[in-house]
């Protein structure tokens, strides 16, 4: 039998991205799915998608709106989804944003946006859903950060704060469930081509989209194929190309000096 079959995912931004790519994955597995996002309208469209991709009738598919970055209307939303259809097999966390720039340009408020949604917005769905899966003695935690939640890169200070936030609570949250029968894996895919990157490359320092001109762009079914394969084996760390692992092992390798040469700021 198909390891996703008849599980359920919870999908938080999943109405577009490598969220929607994560949450179709799911529904061709054969899982009951929910998607989470603020957007109305994406969430009507995801769902349509998501109806075409069912391979059995028996799935149950949903979408609810939902702004994780309000943990009062979060909790409510959640209780209510859970009182419906029990806690989840399986809770995606992939909301999130990116507002590159030079640190003397970027407002404060782009700052706290990204924290209060890519870091903030998974602890308040987790403490939503958490006591749920502790009940049930089971229960698997994606928490979405980037390969910029472990390399401090040039035009990203704020992005990086919010990811490298997630990966650390997410190893101390690791530790805390493991007792409960809960696991916690952190995916941290590289530049991916969604909405959101698109928007992103209209803020990019222009040293940085000049460097990016040569580098690879994976998609979004790439990475949610990858992160499936990954899931039944339960790691932490989820690189799911094979340069976002070559570039993991060598943040770990390269010595502290050669990695702050690679990773100085680009010459115009």
């Amino acid at each position: 039998m198909n390891f996703y079959q008849g599980k359920s995912a919870l999908v938080m931004g999943g109405s577009e991205g490598i969220g929607l790519a994560v949450a179709l994955e799911f529904v061709i597995q054969g899982s009951h799915v929910t998607v989470c996002s603020r957007h109305p309208d994406k969430l009507k469209k995801a769902l349509q998608i998501m109806e075409t991709s069912r391979v059995d009738q028996q799935q149950r598919l949903s979408t609810q709106s939902v702004d994780v970055t309000d943990y009062a209307s979060t909790s409510r939303r959640l209780e209510s989804i859970l009182g419906h259809d029990g806690p989840p097999e399986f809770l995606i966390n992939s909301a999130g944003v990116a507002r590159p720039g030079y640190l003397e340009d970027l407002a404060m408020s782009d700052i706290r946006q990204m924290m209060e949604l890519n870091y903030f917005g998974t602890v308040n769905a987790i403490k939503a859903v958490f006591p749920a899966m502790r009940r049930a003695g089971k229960g698997h935690i994606v928490n979405v950060s980037s390969m910029a939640g472990y390399l401090g890169l040039f035009g990203y200070t704020g992005y990086c704060a919010s990811k490298y936030a997630v990966i650390g609570f997410s190893e101390a949250l690791r530790h805390e469930a493991k007792p409960y029968g809960i696991h916690v894996s952190v995916l941290c895919p590289p530049n991916t081509k969604t909405p959101g990157l698109e928007r992103e490359n209209q803020k990019k320092p222009k040293e940085v989209l000049k460097m990016e001109e040569k580098a690879k762009t994976s998609d979004p079914q790439t990475v949610a194929k990858a992160l499936l394969r990954a899931l039944p084996r339960r790691p932490f760390l989820i690189n799911p190309t094979l340069d976002s692992k070559l570039i993991y092992a060598a943040s770990r390798l390269l010595p502290s000096s050669l990695k702050d040469y690679l990773l100085r700021r680009p010459l115009q």
